[in-house]
């Protein structure tokens, strides 16, 4: 089985995007999620949001999937830490059965000043339901190493 091969800070080209999934929502760990986390009856009650639209995934639970969907792309050797979000966004409700994919479009990055074995990216991810349409987007700042520090 062919992997692919980690994606490294010099990887990484401002403008270029990387994807991951689709993952489909099912209802039963959308409800459970909720249940826990976030029960609004838009997440938890069938009956109640049978009359406004449908039951729809919290906000957290998009966040989750991203992540899930994140450990999927060649970064889990090569990302140290998060040092922020910004800018986030829920731009359309998701549903059980829904499909996201997710999309990290490189933004901006630089070499950090203080640590020479890593640097400072940061992308917009974006999970994109299957008929294209942006669900939820934020920009994520990453420490990231460098493949070859020395240079």
């Amino acid at each position: 089985m062919n992997e692919t091969p980690d994606i490294f800070f010099e990887d990484v080209v401002p403008g270029n995007a990387i994807q991951a999934g689709p993952y489909v929502i099912p209802e039963n760990e959308l409800m459970a999620f909720a249940s826990v986390w976030d029960p609004m009856p838009m997440h938890v009650d069938k009956d109640f949001a049978s009359k406004h639209g449908g039951l729809t995934a919290a906000g957290i639970y998009l966040f989750a999937i991203k992540m899930h969907l994140v450990h999927m792309l060649p970064l889990r050797r090569t990302v140290i830490a998060t040092v922020g979000y910004d800018e986030v966004r829920f731009l359309r409700p998701a549903h059980p059965g829904d499909a996201l994919t997710l999309e990290l479009k490189w933004t901006d990055k630089r070499r950090s000043r203080s640590k020479p074995d890593r640097g400072i990216v940061t992308g917009r991810y974006s999970l994109i339901n299957a008929t294209g349409e942006v669900v939820m987007s934020h920009l994520d700042t990453v420490l990231m190493l460098l493949r070859s520090p020395d240079r």
